[in-house]
């Protein structure tokens, strides 16, 4: 039975004929009768078929060649995940713990240069903030906490984007009733890579780092951490294609960091008397901000972050990407020379 529906399958797509770059299918009656599950099967089949049967036709006439080049600018809003904060009630896994009023703005500034029809490399720039608060937390532990900071971060990166869907040139300006091979004005692209980045959490305007609030290089605390980390990021960009230079889309982009102090909280409650007598009384002041009440959940040992989960933080951002890969390429040369009209005229003679 399963042989029988892959050699159908077979014979269905041998009757996929292209003629002027269009794709006529001719489909068996037979098709009628299929399962559910095997027509769903086929469809997605034939979807990609025909994505790999035009990206084909659009890669052999090269027409990504002349739009290598795009800079990409973008605006949105950024949040992060970590310890402090989060949604109200006990913590939730994953973006479920997001404190939506603590978006920022975020902004981005990238170089993508399109190596095949559906591959590129992109550099890029980001810069944005980030906060979180336990007081806007209703769980209980993390109010009585009482912690907060904010860091600005300034990142750069280097991705590889697949063109998942890529847009495809039509006539010049897609005007209903011209002639000509209409575009396909969507993209979709898949991206993922590397970055490094620069944060500096603070609580009330007071850099956290040079405090040393969980004790950090003294006896029995943990190692310092420095102002940079590197991060994962990956995400999706979805595109419209106003103009085969200009397109309007929105970015997703979230980064899985190598960090756990983005937000200055990671381990242990530390000695706060030997914080004030090491380091000075800001350190033990911002290493516990709780009421007191419970002096047992911030003694010395007691958990003050979880060292376990790393720091994230991502963006959504409106993106507008210019291509200039006309400005950059070779001017084609005319076989014939220079035109006529270059040429010394003659006066008539009469």
């Amino acid at each position: 039975m399963q042989d029988a529906f892959l050699l159908r399958l077979q014979v269905l797509l041998s009757t996929i004929i292209k003629v002027k770059h269009n794709l006529i299918v001719k489909l068996p009656f037979s098709f009628l009768y299929l399962s559910f599950v095997k027509r769903i099967l086929f469809i997605l089949i034939f979807i990609i078929a025909s994505q790999i049967a035009s990206a084909q036709f659009f890669d052999k006439q090269q027409y990504w060649k002349k739009y290598r080049h795009e800079l990409i600018g973008g605006v949105g809003l950024a949040n992060y995940l970590g310890e402090l904060g989060g949604g109200a009630g006990e913590g939730k896994p994953w973006l479920l713990d997001v404190e939506f009023s603590q978006f920022r703005p975020c902004y981005s500034l990238s170089y993508r240069f399109n190596i095949a029809h559906r591959s590129a490399l992109r550099v890029g720039g980001f810069y944005g903030k980030v906060k979180g608060s336990d007081a806007l937390s209703g769980d209980d532990t993390r109010s009585y906490r009482n912690l907060s900071f904010e860091s600005k971060i300034i990142e750069g990166s280097f991705m590889y984007d697949f063109f998942i869907i890529r847009a495809k040139p039509g006539h010049v300006y897609n005007i209903k009733g011209v002639q000509g091979k209409r575009g396909f004005p969507v993209e979709v692209i898949a991206y993922g890579g590397a970055a490094l980045f620069y944060f500096n959490p603070k609580a009330d305007g007071t850099a956290l780092l040079p405090l040393r609030t969980e004790g950090q290089g003294l006896e029995g605390g943990p190692a310092p951490y420095a102002p940079f980390s590197i991060s994962f990021p990956a995400g999706v960009q979805l595109n419209y294609t106003y103009r085969m230079w200009l397109k309007f889309g929105i970015d997703i982009n979230y980064r899985y960091t190598l960090t756990d102090y983005l937000d200055d909280a990671s381990t242990k409650y530390y000695d706060n008397s030997k914080l004030a007598q090491e380091v000075g009384p800001l350190s033990a002041q911002f290493a516990d901000r709780t009421s007191g009440a419970n002096p047992s959940w911030s003694a010395a040992g007691a958990p003050r972050g979880n060292p376990k989960n790393n720091d994230h933080f991502f963006s959504f951002s409106a993106i507008v990407s210019y291509n200039f890969g006309n400005l950059v390429s070779k001017k084609t040369k005319r076989p014939t020379g220079k035109h006529s009209f270059k040429k010394k005229s003659r006066k008539a003679k009469f």
